[in-house]
């Protein structure tokens, strides 16, 4: 098997590899290695993708899933400043996304405006994956060309930019997640101490910042915190480096506990989130371990076909190389992180989910998300490394072997169980685009198509690189770059216009549209019955910012909040007056408009 990269990593000064040739200038194509080349090249090709994402999201105007999007947002608000509102599902989640586009709120009270730009920092965010995508290759000893192509392949993944698409947090974490990983190899690679020690805070950084983000950064803190100590007692790198790392990940621990804290003393009725417990839950249950054994096979099948099969290439080079002494030491510890982290994930999402009888929980996207990128780099880096028709061929079948014995047990544990749940398409944006069924119909999703034709493009990869030898590997590995750059960019155009704009459209009468029927002015203070619309009600935290919300059992007579002065109500029956709509409504209360065709009555005090 050949090695991922030398035993030393590119020269940081020169950045050069075996892969280029000098720059001495003389040369026709000596401009190609000055200094100033690359990092231009880097920035035209960031400014571009951050166009490219705020071309997508043009005509979104407020958010659209619930309700995940409106607890962010409701954080940031208030770590804007704002005033305090009711978060969805009263539980406080990690704020690290919401701090990074809290600026949005502090410069608008517009809803509209802000979301504008919780979008712009969404693609610039979400584009740090193209310098950082560059500069793993070129740690993997990949030539500055082939590295930069793969990079922008990178940056287009249709899992990188759709869920970049919403105020979520998984639009940080593929690029926190590839830093995380060049932090452990730095420190892991031999260079001077200083260079490493700055490599084990980076590591320590963003693993730290990962679980200030999500949930999933609990799997990867404690995977830094094993590497930090293994570290630390066998002098893999300088210890100061391993402890300096150590101390900071404790920092970041102590950050975020914080940061809840202070979330949850500014939040009416808040608690913390109860994932961790229900993880655990689940797993000491052993009436569900079939349905957790299951779930985990489908997010990796998930995984590996999102990754149109390459996934699969990076998983079975990442299993060998932690497995052979051929392989540097670092690379043989980040190939363990990569391998630990997507079992840990795959596995805590199906314990940690509920039993909703959706098919996406079955075989969900989004949380394995976070290591699109990793893989398919690692696999781009295999293929320019690796020499031998046979060998290319044989880590091929390995692949499909893999994704195809995925997809014959997944097929298997959850065949009776797919035709009884509910299709999102939304949930299933990847396998939604591979099969090309778009409709809101459980036969949509279709495993084995699905299967096939993300072998088949896994295979005009893999015959691609054939076609290139190994004289001319890098050649061959860079039209595989470019073919992958526009099959991506295609894909998540596609997924755009079939998901995310008829999604958007969708949830208009939610949002912006609900703002507009219902009359709501500049600091109403918003009381919602508990039975009218859910998604309305999560959303309205969010919109009505520069008032508040609350929920009540207006209906049944739980107490209106002193500060309301606008409360909605459902109009069950329409034949029924509007007055109808709140019985025992207290005194002070009119009506102010009736609107019939949303079936809600806007009830005003005053």
């Amino acid at each position: 098997m050949t090695r991922l990269a030398p035993l030393s990593p590119a020269d940081p000064e020169s950045d050069r590899t075996a892969g280029d040739s000098p720059a001495d200038g003389r040369t026709p194509a000596g401009w190609w290695h000055a200094r100033w080349v690359m990092p231009l090249a880097l920035a035209l090709g960031y400014v571009l993708n951050v166009l490219f994402r705020l071309a997508l999201v043009r005509e979104q105007d407020y958010p659209t899933v619930s309700p995940d999007e409106p607890m962010y947002l409701v954080m940031a608000r208030i770590l804007a400043g704002r005033s305090t509102t009711e978060i969805p599902n009263d539980q406080v989640i990690p704020a690290g996304y919401s701090l990074l586009i809290s600026p949005a709120l502090r410069i608008t009270e517009d809803p509209v405006y802000a979301y504008h730009l919780v979008m712009g920092i969404n693609a610039l965010i979400s584009c740090l994956v193209l310098p950082l995508a560059y500069w793993a290759l070129r740690r993997l000893n990949v030539s500055r060309a082939v590295s930069y192509i793969a990079a922008c392949a990178a940056v287009l993944l249709p899992p990188v930019v759709f869920y970049s698409q919403f105020g979520m947090a998984d639009t940080p974490l593929p690029a926190l997640v590839l830093a995380w990983l060049i932090g452990v190899h730095g420190m892991l690679s031999e260079g001077s101490r200083r260079r490493r020690i700055w490599f084990a805070l980076l590591g320590a950084f963003a693993a730290g910042y990962c679980l200030l983000t999500h949930d999933r950064g609990g799997v990867i803190i404690a995977l830094t915190g094993l590497v930090l100590l293994v570290t630390l007692v066998l002098g893999w790198a300088p210890r100061i480096a391993a402890a300096l790392g150590l101390g900071l990940l404790a920092a970041m621990f102590a950050a975020k506990q914080a940061m809840t804290a202070w979330m949850m003393s500014h939040v009416d009725g808040a608690k913390p989130s109860e994932v961790g417990n229900v993880v655990f839950e689940t797993l000491e249950n052993t009436r569900l371990m079939r349905r957790t054994i299951m779930r985990t096979i489908g997010h990796i099948w998930y995984f590996m076909t999102s990754t149109w099969g390459l996934g699969a290439l990076a998983l079975v080079v990442c299993v060998c190389a932690v497995l052979s002494p051929r392989f540097t030491r670092a690379n043989r510890v980040v190939a363990f992180l990569m391998v630990a982290l997507l079992g840990g994930i795959a596995l805590a999402a199906a314990a940690g989910l509920p039993n909703d009888h959706r098919i996406d929980t079955i075989v969900y996207a989004r949380y394995l998300s976070l290591l699109v990128p990793a893989y398919v780099l690692v696999a781009v880096a295999v293929l320019f490394h690796i020499r031998g028709w046979k060998k290319i061929v044989a880590l091929g079948a390995a692949s499909a072997g893999v994704t195809l014995a995925l997809t014959a047990v997944l097929l298997h544990m959850a065949g009776k169980q797919l035709p009884k749940s509910h299709f999102i398409l939304w949930g299933l944006p990847d396998s939604t685009f591979l099969s090309s069924l778009w409709s809101d119909d459980w036969r949509s999703f279709h495993g084995a198509r699905t299967t096939a034709v993300a072998l088949i493009v896994f295979l005009v990869l893999l015959a691609l690189r054939l076609l290139g030898g190994s004289r001319r590997a890098g050649l061959a590995t860079g039209a595989v770059g470019v073919v992958l750059a526009v099959f991506a960019g295609w894909a998540t155009v596609a997924i755009t216009d079939q998901v995310t704009v008829p999604n958007m459209k969708s949830r208009y009468g939610d949002a912006t549209g609900f703002i507009e029927k219902s009359g709501l002015r500049r600091g109403d203070r918003l009381v919602m019955d508990r039975a009218f619309r859910w998604e309305t009600r999560v959303t309205m935290g969010y919109e009505v910012i520069d008032g508040r919300t609350w929920t009540r059992s207006l209906i049944k007579g739980e107490a209106v909040p002193a500060e309301a002065n606008v409360a909605v109500l459902n109009r069950f029956d329409d034949t029924s007056p509007a007055a109808a709509t709140w019985p025992g409504v207290p005194a002070g209360w009119h009506i102010d408009r009736d609107v019939p065709e949303d079936h809600y009555v806007i009830w005003r005090r005053g």
